[in-house]
């Protein structure tokens, strides 16, 4: 492959944009970067030159927790989000029924109850009353909420007088619905799809989670697909909900797809009321949410791993869930001492101060997702009440507490446009601008960028390879359309990839005869 040099863009080093650098790319790798005499000199005459004015030059960008698999058979499905009440949703399902054979599953996502005006969610006589010949089953935009029909229960071999059904509960008519609409070349082609458009955001790395408790399980081999026919334009680093069988080390790959770890998903979702929290919920007195496993087979599913060299990811989103996850943490590392890579906790959208000190303690990798803040303005304090909403999506108080934080869309519950996702951060605030939760936990813009470039490599234990413009680094990169160091987070909202590479190869721009991915 021919050598590349980019000239003229103001270049992100990790903690501060610098002007006059350059970078040169050889080979799938950044070969220089510097000073833009040096980096020229060490081109030669005959390298190919790409010449900016001012825009900004990022380490691509990582999403670095995401249902991808899932996010993309959902983009062919019937997307419920632009319904805000009930009679809406059961309208959309009546149109979307109008395009399918009566034997094809009507698969549903994305529906948002928190704010119905008619104070309740769908049930299975809802949908009954619609009266057709399909099998229905719709999904709550968490994930962890699924309703059926009776004609889908039936087929599922599920009884339920609701057709709610909550975390686990679901699988048996996820995997009936997954049988009857995707085939596997339909998911391949869903996934190139889905990929392509990450990309496209200048995502360059993604962490996906599978889960197939929940219906939402990754394929690596899909994956493996792509990269041979070179069609991938981007890095996996996946982890699932089960061990591997042979057993697999955190980061077997070839530098494109690997298997990453194991997660554990300790509790549901707030939205869904099933986030275990110490005390009840604040609109439902009677419900305290659930624990998904017994702190034993916690404890047994971490040793089980860390024997086997495997970095385990933990799903907190409700306080007493987070207790639970540390709890046999800190069992676990008194017995054996800290692994290799520390563990990840994912969400943190309870954690109280006491559970802060003690993540710092640990050195736990954290996840979390800016977008929850404003999808979650309206439904939160609801939930929680005044007294525990000091405690809710503080990842500045994380952040200074010394813990490594990395950002993530948590796709298909919120969007993967990762600039979105940096003004979230950066401004706490409904999409409006008229709400905003806690300003004093807001993030500058330098603070923001690691958590989307070097610290999802470190998480990952690629620190030296990934998440930097550096010599010897992957040439994973993104080139914006203008500088955005002087930009307020709602004006990086709207910014766009201009060019985005990965591996030195082009998935997103037109350059002369550049290297690019196969579409």
């Amino acid at each position: 492959m021919d050598s590349l040099l980019i000239t003229g863009g103001t270049l992100w080093n990790g903690s501060a944009f610098l002007q006059k650098n350059a970078l040169l790319i050889s080979g799938g790798f950044i070969a220089a970067a510097g000073p833009e005499e040096e980096v020229r000199s060490a081109a030669g005459r005959t390298c190919r030159e790409l010449c900016l004015e001012g825009e900004s030059v990022l380490p691509g960008i990582t999403d670095s927790h995401i249902h991808l698999a899932t996010w993309a058979k959902q983009q062919t499905l019937l997307d419920l989000s632009p319904a805000r009440t009930l009679p809406e949703v059961l309208s959309l399902v009546k149109d979307g029924a109008e395009k399918l054979p009566p034997d094809r599953w009507i698969r549903g996502w994305n529906y948002n109850d928190s704010h119905w005006p008619e104070g309740r969610s769908i049930t299975k006589s809802d949908l009954d009353g619609l009266g057709l010949p399909h099998p229905i089953l719709l999904q709550r935009v968490c994930t962890h909420v699924n309703v059926a029909d009776s004609r889908a229960l039936a087929l599922s071999g599920i009884e339920s007088e609701t057709g709610v059904l909550l975390e686990r509960e679901g699988i048996p008519a996820l995997r009936a619905m997954e049988q009857n609409v995707f085939s596997r070349p339909a998911l391949r082609s869903a996934l190139k799809k889905a990929c392509f458009e990450l990309a496209s955001w200048g995502i360059t790395c993604a962490h996906p989670c599978g889960a197939l408790d929940y219906g939402m399980e990754e394929d690596l081999a899909l994956y493996m697909d792509l990269r041979r026919e070179g069609s991938l334009p981007l890095r996996i680093f996946s982890y699932h909900d089960a061990l591997p069988s042979p057993t697999l080390s955190t980061g077997f790959g070839d530098g494109w797809v690997h298997y990453q770890g194991l997660k554990i998903f300790l509790d549901g979702s707030l939205g869904g009321r099933t986030a275990a929290l110490t005390s009840p919920y604040r609109d439902d007195k009677f419900e305290e949410g659930r624990l998904n496993w017994t702190d034993e087979e916690v404890y047994e599913k971490l040793r089980s791993a860390r024997e086997k060299g495997i970095q385990t990811l933990l799903h907190a989103i409700g306080d007493r869930a987070l207790d639970q996850g540390l709890r046999c943490i800190e069992r676990l590392d008194g017995e054996f001492g800290p692994p290799r890579l520390r563990d990840r906790i994912n969400h943190l959208m309870v954690c109280r101060p006491d559970q802060r000190r003690r993540l710092a303690a640990l050195g736990l990798f954290c996840d979390i997702q800016p977008a929850f803040v404003p999808s979650d303005l309206n439904m939160a304090e609801s939930r929680l009440g005044k007294a525990r909403m000091p405690w809710a999506y503080r990842w500045r108080s994380l952040w200074k507490k010394g813990l490594v934080l990395c950002a993530s869309s948590d796709a298909p519950v919120e969007s993967v446009n990762p600039w979105q996702a940096l003004r979230d951060l950066m401004e706490r605030s409904s999409r409006d601008g008229t709400e905003t939760l806690a300003p004093e936990e807001r993030f500058t813009l330098a603070e923001t960028l690691p958590l989307f470039t070097s610290n999802p490599a470190r998480a990952l234990g690629q620190e030296d390879r990934l998440g930097h413009l550096a010599p010897g680094f992957f040439a994973d990169l993104v080139i914006l359309d203008r500088n955005i160091a002087p930009l307020t987070g709602e004006e990086i909202a709207a910014v766009q990839p201009r060019y985005v590479f990965a591996g030195g190869i082009l998935s997103r721009g037109e350059f002369a005869d550049w290297p690019r991915f196969e579409r």
